[in-house]
């Protein structure tokens, strides 16, 4: 069975960044498994993915335009910290989860500087501007069942188990 929306698929992979170090596999391929066409990977992966089989293997690349973007000057931001004081606390090239108190949505940064009055943080992915280098073989391929789609997009699945209208 070929790799197609709706598949459940498993893969073995490594990623590499251009000069060679690991971003995952370091130690061995890691185990990912999905559902095509659910937005669960990145998605230039899982187009790279589609056709193959059950024992294929595929090395590629993709650029860092289609995998996390191209790093952006602009979210590297220095806060005094007369106006975010929590900054001192933080430590020098380390990351930092933070949560809005107001949406709660939650955030990560990069403590890329910081001086007696201020701190640099960057807000760029951590694989932005990298190119990836990837390693796959695919270990399993076959329909996802009716309550694997269910969970994921449980208004498009219908009580008598077929995809709604149209998709």
């Amino acid at each position: 069975m070929k790799i197609s929306p709706s598949t459940f698929v498993i893969i073995e992979y490594t990623v590499r960044l251009s000069d060679g170090s690991f971003v995952k596999g370091e130690n061995g391929p890691v185990s990912l498994n999905y559902i095509v066409g659910y937005n669960q990977i990145l998605p230039a992966l899982e187009h790279r993915l589609l056709g193959m089989t059950a024992g294929d293997t595929r090395d590629f690349t993709i650029p860092a335009n289609e995998a996390f973007g191209p790093r952006d000057p602009s979210q590297v931001r220095r806060h005094h910290f007369s106006e975010f004081p929590e900054g001192r606390d933080l430590q020098v090239g380390k990351w930092v989860m933070a949560r809005n108190e107001v949406t709660q949505a939650q955030y990560s940064y990069y403590v890329r500087d910081k001086s007696e009055e201020w701190v640099d943080l960057d807000f760029n992915h951590p694989l932005a501007g990298e190119d990836l280098t990837y390693h796959v073989v695919v270990t399993h391929v076959r329909p996802a069942t009716r309550d694997e789609l269910e969970y994921l997009r449980p208004c498009e699945v219908e009580s008598e188990g077929e995809p709604a209208p149209g998709e």
